[in-house]
């Protein structure tokens, strides 16, 4: 029989649920205490990452695709604090609905559904001239892997990896002056992926992340090599 823990699917709730989702959880797990007693993050800076999302939620509605970054990386960041919250909410209910529902989270049954896919690692070899072949670790729960392929320099520190694996860039939707000539996707679902028609003598970089029930995890470190 499958434990009852906290389910993770508010990570897919549309963007004007995610603000009452969040007070729900505010109120529930910082408002019962006991038997909540474990504070992984303040209530103080709880509600600071709420109404951060909800100003940059704001910006991006009116703003357009400009704010988009900085909304999206004010939601990954509510959503990491409430992931923080629902471990601890776990430990103290240890299965039992009712304190997980008291908390402001959903029970569920899910194997696996609570858990952000881990970051793999990646290695990469040289096919055919022209042709690049990566590969990643496989990870447990996993639904789906990404790959992003940059040429010339690795991405940038302020990139933002969307819920779809996309990038953007924040400041103003491209790459930076030295940064990545290019940025190719693999969105198939094999681990494997072939990059081929590539530069003789160029560096090219390769990041992956993973997709399971509750979304995007964080991108791999990246690994480079030269085409020839």
């Amino acid at each position: 029989m499958n434990k009852v823990h906290c389910s993770a699917a508010y990570h897919n709730l549309p963007f004007d649920v995610v603000e009452s989702f969040a007070l729900g959880v505010k109120d529930g797990y910082y408002g019962n205490n006991p038997p909540f007693t474990i504070l992984p993050i303040t209530e103080a800076a709880y509600d600071l990452l709420i109404s951060t999302y909800v100003g940059k939620r704001a910006d991006y509605n009116n703003g357009g695709a400009s704010q988009k970054g900085p909304f999206l990386i004010a939601k990954t960041a509510l959503m990491d604090a409430t992931d923080l919250i629902a471990i601890e909410t776990d430990k103290v209910a240890q299965g039992d609905s009712e304190l997980i529902i008291l908390a402001g989270f959903v029970p569920t049954k899910v194997p696996g559904e609570s858990v952000k896919p881990g970051q793999t690692t990646v290695t990469v070899k040289r096919g055919i001239a022209g042709e690049l072949i990566s590969t990643c670790e496989k990870i447990e729960n996993a639904k789906h892997y990404g790959c992003i392929m940059t040429e010339g320099a690795p991405l940038p520190d302020f990139a933002v990896v969307t819920g779809d694996g996309k990038i953007i860039f924040p400041i103003d939707g491209s790459p930076a002056p030295g940064g990545p000539v290019s940025v190719q996707f693999d969105f198939t679902d094999q681990r494997e992926k072939h990059f081929t028609n590539l530069k003789h003598d160029v560096t090219y970089y390769f990041y992956y992340y993973v997709v399971n029930a509750t979304g995007v995890g964080p991108l791999s470190e990246p690994v480079s090599i030269v085409c020839w």
